[in-house]
């Protein structure tokens, strides 16, 4: 019972601070999405072409093959119980200094992801170029479009009562599923036996937000820029949090 109260003090610890910022996360969503700011789908399009990537030639190719678009769907959609999973690790294993650290990962992409969000509004590749079905039927049948009506209704200017229990993700640029797959690979980065399968499955998921998310190609690059300019914005405060707060200093001042 100790062994397990010691364990659940941390996941408790954690929680009171990761469950304020995902409820904050999104109302923050919410609100930058209820703008009349045009939409910039064209100009990702734009941009996409401009690097050679054709999305409709890909999601047609991935769909032509069931066991790849399987394994991109499970890939896509295995991302929550990676967060959980992690949180859970780290409670067993008693790391509080990294749970800590990931969660302060996901503060500082957040910001960084809610301001792109709000001044480059996206309804995502699916809305974009409207693909027919079956170009798409390996994939879930609301592949990349879960939350369009949502934003929508968000954009068209009416009032909304917003339940953050049943909110959805309404992020499209940057791809948060990008980023939070890195940030996942770089935070078990002292977990050897588990960081080496994570990395290969968020390399497919990462793929898989292209099809299943429906993601344009700037999306997952934006996001992947979030995951790096996060991961060295914490490395920076903690590098000044343990310049400050040397364990001999402190030792010293007690």
């Amino acid at each position: 019972m100790r062994w397990a109260a010691d364990r659940l003090i941390v996941l408790v610890a954690v929680s009171t601070i990761f469950l304020p910022l995902g409820f904050v996360s999104a109302i923050f969503m919410y609100l930058a999405s209820a703008t009349q700011v045009p939409l910039v789908d064209g100009k990702l399009a734009a941009l996409d072409a401009a690097l050679g990537f054709d999305w409709r030639s890909f999601l047609e190719t991935t769909n032509g093959s069931p066991p790849v678009a399987w394994a991109l769907v499970i890939a896509y959609h295995s991302l929550t119980p990676q967060v959980i999973a992690l949180f859970l690790l780290y409670s067993a294993a008693r790391r509080a200094d990294k749970a800590l650290e990931f969660v302060a990962l996901l503060a500082v992409s957040s910001v960084f992801t809610g301001l792109l969000m709000a001044m480059f509004p996206a309804a995502g590749a699916y809305a974009y170029f409207d693909p027919p079905p079956e170009t798409f039927d390996a994939f879930t049948a609301q592949a990349g479009m879960w939350h369009y009506s949502e934003l929508l209704r968000l954009r068209s200017g009416d009032n909304f009562n917003l339940f953050v229990g049943n909110a959805q993700g309404l992020v499209t640029f940057p791809s948060y599923h990008t980023a939070l797959g890195i940030m996942v690979v770089y935070s078990l980065r002292s977990v050897r036996w588990a960081a080496g399968p994570i990395a290969v499955l968020n390399a497919v998921m990462i793929i898989g937000t292209l099809p299943e998310g429906g993601h344009h190609l700037s999306d997952v690059i934006a996001g992947a820029m979030v995951a790096v300019v996060s991961i060295l914005v914490v490395r920076a405060v903690m590098g000044l949090g343990r310049e400050r707060y040397r364990p001999e200093q402190a030792a010293t001042t007690l």
